[in-house]
């Protein structure tokens, strides 16, 4: 069955068993909070409607085989550690260290899940406290469904 999807930019024809999105951080996030769920709040794509910009949540439209993926950047002379969950579960973890006085740092992760429909995925702030991350759309979290 093919449904038709629209973008910003054009219509374009899909299966409903293709799902994707890609999102990214429009802010900087500063806090001493120690854990918490990153929100990215910028919709680039999102095939299936599975990525909530409201709670940084994806909902797993369909069972199947998933790879995500997700980048971050800090601030000079900050770390920022961060892990992808899966229902409450950390899945796969990704670090951020600019504090050895260079002036910004990334780092990014992917990882392969097989996945059931409703399954909750995000990321997520952790360990470290009086962190920050770098916003500017520099930071993102992608899917899609492999299989």
């Amino acid at each position: 069955m093919n449904t038709t999807v629209s973008s910003p930019n054009s219509r374009i024809r899909v299966s409903v068993k293709h799902v994707a999105f890609s999102a990214s951080l429009s802010h900087d996030i500063s806090n001493n909070v120690k854990s918490y769920k990153i929100i990215f709040d910028k919709i680039i794509t999102n095939i299936g409607n599975g990525y909530n910009t409201k709670t940084g949540i994806f909902t797993v439209p369909i069972d199947g085989l998933y790879v995500f993926d997700w980048t971050i950047l800090t601030h000079s002379g900050k770390i920022f550690n961060t892990e992808l969950v899966v229902n409450g579960i950390p899945k796969r973890r990704n670090n951020a260290d600019s504090g050895r006085g260079r002036f910004i740092s990334s780092g990014s992760s992917m990882v392969t899940l097989s996945l059931h429909k409703n399954d909750k995925v995000w990321i997520r702030k952790f360990e470290t406290a009086g962190n920050s991350m770098h916003g500017n759309y520099w930071p993102g979290f992608s899917g899609f469904r492999l299989a």
